[in-house]
């Protein structure tokens, strides 16, 4: 064979398809050992075994669509303050210091939920599992429960599917009762020039008794009942992202420090406000009931445009 033909052999062969991957970080990683899923078109995103949370989601263009602050303490046991961090079972208790429940400060373990045949070979993904709660946790009875999560990341960039599974697996016959949030900070280019569309109009329940809301106070709401679609809308990015979410989260949480409340957070920067905002597909307004060997599955979707 001559030279020629080789060469010309070797150009011939076709460039090798590349395809999502996933590789795990160690634990130096900020917030300890996480899963990094991407996509070849660049998009990724990252999810701490801490919490199972999402800590990154970037587009295309490597651009961070989740906002985490500069001032986040990823000690234990203190929450992560920013990207997804997951609400369960409580929300909004302000009886007791886990107001927003312990999911999102234990160290989940890394699985395989054989209850859902896998996603297409061109989504990346990864599940974790929680069927423990912290001793000095006091709001809650020592149920048994599984809580199963599924984060999927589409070949288009989309976090296509957040799945979590809630199982009461008690022993004793006992019931129990729950509240759920997908607590999802996003970043914005500027709070002032961020519309959020899907909630004009819906009935809400405002925490801090607030008559109306204006652009110079902070911000939060839950609005009940509320579409199955809501925008995000950036306009000086001109970027647009939407959550899709399914019928078990009826509610959409909206929340904006501001200014005055801003300053008061320690673990928040004072002018971090104009650079977020938190929209989150939850079922708070009517706890969950479970009886023993009953589930209860709750799905959000998120995805990126630019307009």
């Amino acid at each position: 064979m001559s030279a020629e033909s080789v060469s010309s052999s070797t150009a011939a062969l076709p460039e090798p398809v590349r395809g999502p991957t996933r590789r795990f970080t160690g634990r130096d990683n900020r917030g300890g050992r996480s899963v990094i899923l991407s996509q070849p078109g660049g998009y990724s995103a990252e999810i701490l075994f801490y919490g199972a949370q999402v800590i990154s989601w970037k587009n295309e263009h490597e651009q961070e669509l989740l906002f985490l602050s500069k001032q986040a303490v990823y000690r234990p046991p203190h929450p992560i303050r920013g990207g997804i961090p997951i609400c369960f079972p409580k929300f909004f208790d302000e009886e007791f210091l886990e107001k927003h429940g312990f999911a999102r400060t234990e160290v989940w373990i890394l699985t395989r939920d054989t209850a859902f045949p896998p996603p297409p070979p061109d989504h990346a993904y990864v599940e974790f599992h929680l069927d423990h709660k912290p001793d000095d946790f006091q709001d809650w009875p020592n149920h048994k429960f599984e809580l199963r999560l599924r984060v999927i990341l589409g070949p288009t960039g989309d976090l296509t599917t957040m799945t979590t599974r809630v199982k009461n697996v008690n022993t004793n016959g006992e019931p129990f009762t729950f509240k759920f949030a997908y607590h999802s900070y996003f970043s914005v280019s500027n709070i002032r020039a961020t519309r959020i569309e899907g909630l004009h109009g819906l009935d809400y329940r405002d925490y801090l008794d607030h008559d109306q809301f204006t652009e110079e106070a902070d911000l939060d709401r839950a609005y009940l009942k509320t579409p199955d679609e809501i925008c995000i809308r950036d306009i000086e990015l001109r970027r647009t992202i939407t959550i899709y979410k399914d019928d078990s989260l009826p509610d959409i949480v909206v929340w904006n420090p501001w200014e005055d409340a801003a300053s008061l957070i320690a673990d928040f920067g004072d002018e971090e406000y104009k650079e977020m905002i938190c929209v989150e597909a939850a079922a708070l307004e009517n706890e969950i009931t479970l009886n023993p060997n009953e589930e209860w599955i709750g799905t959000q979707c998120l995805s990126a445009e630019e307009f």
